[in-house]
């Protein structure tokens, strides 16, 4: 397994994607803070505060984790590609022959997608907090003070990244055509996006008809299993309640176990040419 999975690792950086990767990483981290030091050294302090628009390191960098946007949305797309070659180069089948189980083989891709996909994601961010705090302070609070908050998000954000990196190998086995691979990855960021954006809506106008007491309830419980719109949680304010934060474990923890069963007996099953 050890040795399987340094072959893989290897692999993904000899590929000329992950470098395309690390680049557009760097590009990223060093515009972003830059777009907005522009942007808010145009407007007055005053009007920014008035309008509750303020920036700050802390949402630079936990912005850059956010799945529908920018770096956070390239990099699996661009993974899937990488880790579909191996079916369509006929490394799989090659795996296989040479006597390596099918558990083992998806195992290690697994862990191959999670290791760049945390790995370029953290490493942005950090990047981006770096150049942010040239312009912005990191928080009105200071850092000393929401240290325990920042691990605590921080945490929370590599889960949501173990379950994406679940997501895309489960594509890329059920799919084995990078195509597809990255269509559907495409269409699921956006259809659970769009399901955020729906969800606010709908909750506001709730507002104005206090007398219906299911829709909240359904609506409360969709945006609590909506991995993809924990960007709109998780960084965000200065604690979470104990409610909060159990869904943003349970959540992503459950989905990544799900995917990663499902994606085990998918490829256990697959015809590999």
């Amino acid at each position: 397994m050890a040795k399987l999975l340094k072959c893989d690792l290897l692999r993904v950086i000899k590929d000329r994607l992950f470098w395309v990767v690390c680049i557009l990483a760097a590009v990223f981290a060093l515009i972003t803070p830059l777009l907005y030091a522009a942007i808010y050294s145009g407007i007055d302090a005053v009007a920014l505060e008035l309008m509750g628009l303020g920036m700050d390191g802390k949402t630079i960098f936990f912005s850059a984790f956010s799945l529908s946007n920018n770096f956070g949305l390239i990099v699996p797309v661009l993974l899937a590609i990488i880790l579909c070659k191996d079916f369509s180069y006929g490394t799989v089948r090659n795996k296989i022959i040479c006597g390596c189980s099918r558990v083992k083989i998806f195992a290690s891709m697994y862990l191959t997608c999670a290791v760049f996909l945390v790995g370029t994601v953290l490493l942005n961010a950090l990047a981006s907090l770096g150049v942010g705090l040239i312009f912005f302070p990191y928080s009105s609070q200071g850092f000393g003070a929401e240290a325990g908050y920042f691990f605590a998000s921080l945490g929370l954000e590599l889960l949501v990244l173990l379950f994406v990196s679940a997501l895309v190998c489960f594509l890329c086995v059920w799919a084995k055509n990078a195509g597809l691979a990255v269509v559907l990855y495409a269409a699921a960021v956006l259809v659970f996006t769009m399901v955020t954006s729906i969800l606010m809506v709908g909750e506001l106008a709730l507002g104005f008809a206090p007398e219906n007491e299911i829709l909240p309830k359904v609506f409360e419980f969709v945006r609590n299993i909506n991995v993809f719109g924990y960007s709109t949680v998780i960084g965000t304010g200065t604690e979470y309640s104990a409610k909060t934060a159990l869904w943003c474990v349970l959540s992503p923890a459950v989905g990544t176990a799900a995917l990663l069963g499902l994606g085990a007996l998918v490829f256990g099953k697959k015809d590999i040419k």
